[in-house]
């Protein structure tokens, strides 16, 4: 069913197709290995670009294939990108024709390979010198980075006297970048080839914010030595490839890390009530970008509870693997009335750099049960009742005693005022039970009304945070559904059909099928089990399964299921 609608969608629109490709890098040895990248751009499924022409030149060593979704004004645009390892056979200038996809072309491309190492990949081991006074190295973990990433760039400057105060080492710099030093300077004394060398070094954390090719300016040390004798020396450039950014998403942020971390918090009192607070934190923890550049995590908007943000904290740190970012944030949740509020899931997500894929950060919904305060005293009418009650049978105990002791031989003119008391006894005790009755059937039926407002009361609230429910989480797996992310959909799926069917048990996906009644959403279902335990989970799509939730929703509130 899915192939067949998407191929009426191929039929009926124009197909645009733009395909591009790039080097990471365009000068290495024939020692080193440079990674290809072809992007296409274009609707359907893209045929795999034709390699062959690049075994005269290169062995190739790998391969990798991902699809990359973005929505551009409005519209969902699908990106397939193929990274390809290579590596030259011989030295010189080596030409890269003009690969092909889908009968589109990029433009072909040069590589400069050279029988020895570059400079400033020597420059990063030890140095070779020839008795030098001081000369400075520069190194950087990785030449190819995604805009805004980071890149760890080394300094290591040598020198063989002391320096005067005077003597300046710059800072590297690159335009359209943040560049952070990460630590102090370590000093230290070294010798190579048997000459004693005093060695400074630093580390810094860069940033760069803008797609393309550049170079590293490096540092730069000028001023005098302890004989006062004037040095000005430089580090080599190095290259870098900044690759644009590989999704975007509806909040608009893009976080490049290498790990990610999503935690909360919550002090709440024994039992919420009407009125009470409870206080949740949320950290989030991120390594390789700047703390300024982490998203919000509140979501500040609930009918049935009063959030509050009342501190957002910023905190960065140093570690091996360079800069470790926090964003802290508070948040009082103030209970409006009785019933259950729900607070929505957060969904952060973010690009693993290290495996180069999209992932994502999760809190589940937190659920909050509210009761009403309990309440020591209360009118107890109907013990009230009951001690009337008895009061009123009390006489009986005497009459029976005045009738015991009357003597057996009294003339029938002697017993007529007893049996007048007593009949009357009788029947102001039949009238005050009567009487006893008849309230405490209207107490009952009056209770019973207060039950069944009460129940109704609270079967509207719950009708109520449910439907609060449902929209949160239906936004959830809007969110999830537009970054094809097939398993936090499946997730988000199921939470969104638990409250939108609250009174069926849902667990798996298997249980919502029968409820839609639906046979094109059965399909989109099963495609879906299909991609989840497949090793294609990349190219799942969630538009048509969005599409038919909302429809699906739309019914509902027309009154059709």
């Amino acid at each position: 069913m899915r192939t067949f609608l998407l191929l009426f969608v191929l039929l009926a629109s124009p197909v645009h197709a733009e395909v591009n490709a790039y080097l990471n890098k365009y000068s290495i040895s024939t020692q080193e290995t440079v990674r290809l990248t072809i992007e296409s751009t274009q609707q359907g499924q893209p045929q795999r670009p034709d390699l062959s022409v690049l075994n005269q030149d290169f062995d190739l060593l790998g391969i990798k294939q991902m699809t990359i979704s973005s929505l551009q004004a409005g519209s969902r645009q699908a990106t397939t990108r193929w990274q390809v390892l290579l590596r030259p056979k011989h030295a010189g200038q080596i030409k890269i024709p003009a690969l092909s996809v889908n009968g589109e072309q990029a433009d072909p491309l040069l590589i400069e390979v050279t029988g020895l190492l570059p400079k400033e990949i020597t420059n990063q081991s030890t140095p070779t010198v020839d008795g030098e006074p001081l000369f400075i190295t520069t190194s950087i973990d990785h030449t190819e980075a995604y805009e805004g990433s980071q890149l760890i760039y080394r300094v290591k400057f040598f020198h063989k006297e002391p320096l005067n105060k005077n003597a300046v080492l710059s800072d590297p710099f690159l335009n359209q970048a943040l560049i952070l030093p990460i630590e102090e300077i370590k000093k230290s004394e070294i010798k190579i080839k048997g000459q004693a060398y005093f060695l400074e070094e630093r580390r810094y954390a860069i940033f760069p914010d803008e797609p393309g090719t550049h170079f590293i300016e490096p540092p730069l040390f000028s001023g005098t030595s302890a004989s006062d004798q004037y040095f000005e020396t430089q580090g080599n450039e190095i290259e870098i490839a900044v690759i644009p950014r590989a999704n975007t998403n509806s909040r608009g942020y893009w976080l490049p890390l290498s790990t990610l971390q999503l935690e909360e918090s919550i002090d709440q009192p024994a039992v919420l009530a009407p009125g009470s607070s409870l206080i949740r934190k949320l950290t989030l923890t991120a390594h390789g970008l700047p703390a300024a550049r982490l998203p919000s995590l509140s979501i500040l908007k609930n009918e049935l509870a009063d959030l509050e943000l009342l501190q957002t904290d910023l905190e960065e740190s140093f570690d091996e693997r360079g800069l470790v970012s926090r964003r802290i944030e508070t948040v009082k949740v103030t209970m409006k009335e009785r019933g259950e509020v729900t607070l929505p899931p957060i969904d952060i997500h973010w690009w693993d750099t290290y495996e180069d894929q999209s992932k994502i950060a999760s809190i589940p919904p937190l659920i909050l049960h509210v009761n009403s305060p309990t309440h020591s005293t209360s009118p107890l009418v109907p013990a009230k009742k009951a001690v009337s009650f008895e009061s009123t049978s009390a006489p009986e105990s005497p009459t029976s005693d005045i009738q015991s002791t009357t003597p057996t031989q009294q003339p029938p003119s002697q017993q007529i005022p007893l049996i007048v008391f007593l009949a009357t006894v009788s029947i102001i005790s039949s009238l005050g039970w009567l009487y006893t009755y008849n309230g405490l059937r209207k107490m009952r039926v009056k209770t019973q009304k207060k039950r069944e407002a009460l129940t109704e009361r609270q079967n509207e609230k719950k009708i109520h945070a449910h439907s609060l429910a449902e929209k949160n989480t239906f936004q959830a797996l809007a969110m999830a559904c537009q970054q094809d992310n097939v398993d936090i959909s499946k997730l988000r799926l199921i939470e969104w059909a638990q409250h939108f069917w609250p009174d069926t048990l849902i667990q798996t996906l298997e249980d919502i099928s029968p409820l839609t009644r639906n046979k094109t959403f059965d399909f989109l279902i099963i495609d879906m089990e299909q991609h989840l335990y497949s090793n294609e989970k990349s190219l799942w799509q969630g538009d048509l399964l969005l599409q038919a939730i909302e429809k699906l929703r739309l019914r509902r509130n027309k009154g059709k299921i």
